[in-house]
């Protein structure tokens, strides 16, 4: 079964953006050295796994390479060539020297740039091949994972191509004789689907290489996967992976516990908690290290979140059906996809407070009864934890603030129960947003 996980969750987290200024997880984890490999890594990223066996086989590749870091000298500019090369729509060189010749001084004017894609791309093919030589000469990867393994093995096997290893030791020999018109056929024909699969096999490894090379620059640690009836989860350390200086807290959902009721005022840190618990269910269904120190989960079948909702103006939806409409669709979702981890910040924020409080306690109620899933949620309306403190599946969690002389200074530090602490106010005053408009009529401050 698939990882599900739907658009509003991916902007919601802020996985992907095709802004190339604005960073996102996607960019955070992009060390690629090729578009290829960044190519690799995206496919990667928009494909979560539910599958415990596929989760285990790439946590094991990207930690072997974390453990074992290497350099690999390939640029997106040599990669382009060759790319460019293998879509050359040209029939191969002749490999005999005359007919080269003649081709190279005696070409028409406008087919000049296509002898000269192939003369460019077959150097710097052979300069990948060459590297991809060192490469399997000077890897330990005999305890690595199969599927390591299984990639090595398709470089070894390509190296032990009789023509290739022939090529290989003829540059050795006499490095500036290399000829693009005795190696394009061998190239782009008798051998074109294995050297097609080789530098595929590259940017596969250029992707594991940046992911790895990312964990061991953050500290990031790896997931633990556990299997048990009931959903269970545990963080230490956990931390939003794009704040400069973040605040790590720790968190769980274990036991008969599987709602958290998150409270706190506003700036407290709420969202950013929020989010970073969702990016790192998602990265662990990756198979990806996650920005804690410690993590062990079970394995979902989809994540989803609400946190930026939209009220969907074109559709004449207001904010609060857009609201209902996105609850709706995640009890769908729960209803196909059964174990499923569940974030919504603030529900019902477009409504009044006698319906929001009524619409709250029904669903967060509703959402503690579903024991295969687990929920976190924030709510502005502290009263309805009245009704839920000796609910035995309900975890209470609070973001707080100290206030000295008018001055709130937030923690960021994640504690056990349930915060009435209301700061609206106190935010308004301190901005002196009264004291400008009175100024605009003319009166005189107070």
């Amino acid at each position: 079964m698939s990882f599900e996980i739907d658009t509003q969750t991916i902007q919601d987290l802020g996985l992907f953006d095709e802004n190339p200024q604005r960073q996102t997880i996607f960019s955070y984890f992009n060390k690629t050295k090729t578009f290829g490999g960044r190519v690799a890594l995206k496919r990667m990223m928009q494909n979560p796994l539910a599958e415990l066996n596929a989760l285990k086989k790439r946590q094991n590749i990207i930690m072997f390479l974390r453990d074992h870091p290497f350099s690999p000298r390939i640029n997106s500019g040599q990669m382009d060539f060759i790319d460019h090369y293998f879509r050359l729509n040209k029939s191969p060189l002749r490999s005999n020297a005359f007919d080269s010749f003649f081709s190279k001084y005696w070409v028409r004017q406008y087919e000049r740039n296509d002898l000269y894609l192939i003369q460019a791309g077959v150097e710097n093919l052979v300069f990948l091949i060459q590297e991809v030589e060192k490469w399997v000469n000077q890897a330990s990867i005999e305890g690595s994972d199969p599927s390591l393994r299984s990639i090595f093995s398709c470089f070894q096997d390509y190296l032990r191509l009789p023509e290739i290893k022939m090529m290989l030791q003829k540059i050795k020999e006499k490095p500036k004789s290399l000829r693009a018109h005795l190696y394009d056929r061998m190239f782009r024909v008798k051998y074109r689907k294995e050297t097609e699969e080789l530098i595929a096999s590259v940017y596969l490894v250029d992707a594991y290489r940046a992911v790895a090379e990312t964990a061991s620059l953050n500290k990031l640690g790896f997931p633990e996967y556990v299997d048990s009836a009931t959903p269970q989860i545990e963080m230490k350390g956990l931390f939003h992976p794009l704040l400069r200086d973040p605040v790590p807290n720790d968190w769980a959902l274990t036991g008969s516990k599987s709602l958290c009721f998150l409270t706190g005022p506003n700036m407290v840190g709420k969202s950013t908690f929020l989010k970073s618990l969702g990016v790192s269910v998602y990265l662990a269904h990756l198979g990806f290290p996650v920005p804690a120190r410690f993590m062990k989960t079970t394995v979902y079948n989809g994540l989803v979140t609400t946190i930026n909702l939209a009220d969907h103006m074109d559709r004449g939806y207001s904010h609060f059906y857009s609201e209902v409409n996105r609850i709706k669709e995640v009890a769908q979702m729960i209803n196909s996809r059964k174990r499923m981890f569940v974030i919504f910040d603030e529900l019902f924020r477009g409504t009044n407070v006698k319906d929001a409080y009524d619409a709250s306690l029904l669903i967060i109620d509703a959402f503690a009864q579903i024991k295969q899933c687990s929920f976190c949620i924030s709510t502005h309306i502290t009263e309805v934890a009245e009704k839920l403190l000796f609910h035995d599946r309900v975890l209470f969690k609070l973001f707080d603030v100290n206030i000295v002389n008018s001055v709130p200074f937030y923690t960021y530090k994640l504690q056990d129960g349930v915060s009435h602490e209301r700061l609206g106010m106190l935010i308004v005053k301190n901005e002196k947003i009264i004291e400008l408009l009175a100024a605009s009529q003319g009166k005189p401050p107070e």
